[in-house]
């Protein structure tokens, strides 16, 4: 039942992407309500499917790439909701609606077969997991966040700006969302790296820190750390902070797919 309810919310999710492509090709924002309240049952149906997955195998379902992908398209769903409701930015939507239904269509589509591995059943991995992907989705909203700055950035220096310049949000506005889930997405990777970095070391030894998925969530991770300390300290705003963040979301991407023997998806 729980692909079958994962399929419903996939149905859900493709509202979001017809307004995602209408919004950007015929200049329609129609839709948004329509999208919005779609997205918003998609993501209890896609809650639903996670809880009865949890409860068909007795275990958080999060540590395959089945199932991750599927709960990182839930926690981005879920930031982009929280961000939404924080500032009502309907362009926000055009970044996220396009990225949660190709995550869960990835999803819906694989076998969902479970690693039977019993390094994989410890409760540190299923912490490391689940607090890198939330952070995860709150990074992917300040990148989204740091993309539509630049853009709005450049549309009020043309003289003469597009049509879409009016569905941006204000500068000021999508810097502080930006900091905002900064703020709170840096502290759930920096949590989630801890807790891969101390199972790591009980599980592989002193081979843990040449893996290179590790190597680069550590390289990540100084990215994003010199962004907050650029902002606390040198004062960086705007579009030093959005080129920042950038960066360190195509940072985050690597390491997401980076492949080791010690360290990947099977």
């Amino acid at each position: 039942m729980s692909q079958f309810w994962l399929r419903v919310t996939l149905i859900l999710y493709s509202i979001g992407l017809a307004h995602a492509l209408l919004t950007v090709f015929i200049r329609r924002a129609k839709l948004f309500r329509v999208a919005l309240g779609a997205i918003s049952l998609a993501a209890v149906f896609h809650l639903v499917s996670i809880v009865e997955q949890a409860a068909a195998t007795r275990r958080f379902p999060i540590t395959d790439f089945h199932h991750s992908v599927s709960f990182l398209a839930f926690s981005i769903t879920c930031a982009f909701l929280i961000a939404y409701a924080r500032y009502r930015f309907q362009a926000l939507s055009v970044f996220v609606f396009p990225l949660v239904f190709m995550l869960t269509l990835s999803a819906a589509v694989s076998s969902g077969a479970r690693l039977e591995d019993p390094l994989l059943r410890s409760g540190w991995i299923w912490l490391h997991v689940l607090l890198l992907l939330a952070g995860y989705a709150m990074l992917f909203v300040t990148f989204a966040a740091g993309i539509m700055y630049i853009l709005q950035e450049r549309e009020l220096k043309s003289k003469k700006p597009r049509a879409f310049h009016y569905r941006l949000p204000p500068l000021e506005q999508l810097d502080d969302l930006a900091h905002k889930t900064l703020a709170a997405g840096f502290p759930l990777m920096t949590l989630g790296i801890i807790s891969g970095a101390l199972w790591a070391a009980a599980e592989w030894g002193s081979r843990w820190p040449l893996d290179p998925k590790i190597a680069l969530s550590f390289v990540t991770w100084l990215i994003y750390l010199g962004l907050i300390f650029s902002r606390w300290t040198a004062g960086w705003r705007g579009r030093k902070a959005a080129y920042f963040a950038i960066a360190g979301f195509l940072a985050t991407v690597a390491t997401w797919g980076a492949n080791s023997g010690l360290h990947s998806f099977k």
